[in-house]
């Protein structure tokens, strides 16, 4: 994916996480995941940047991009930390 460009404030817990979870993962399956949920780089940017706020569809398509380290609902609550900040890992519920 490259470099990101992080604005001085987090715009979002969607923003932050998925900025997390570009940094943890090899650059080639960031780059695939996101070319498969739709996303260019150019869109990543923007939606770090708090630039653009992803529809439904897109919400979606970057929670299983992501193996849902970045849940849909993610992108509408008030960042829970700033950059750089340790990002909670996930619980999976297991079927019972």
């Amino acid at each position: 994916m490259g470099k990101l460009f992080l604005p001085a404030r987090v715009p979002n817990e969607g923003a932050r996480r998925l900025a997390a979870w570009l940094q943890s993962v090899p650059p080639v399956r960031a780059i695939r995941a996101m070319g498969n949920a739709g996303i260019d780089a150019a869109k990543v940017d923007r939606l770090i940047a708090g630039e653009l706020i992803p529809g439904a569809d897109e919400r979606w398509a970057i929670a299983c991009a992501t193996g849902h380290a970045v849940y849909v609902r993610d992108w509408s609550v008030a960042a829970c930390g700033r950059w750089g900040d340790p990002v909670p890992a996930r619980m999976r519920r297991r079927a019972a």
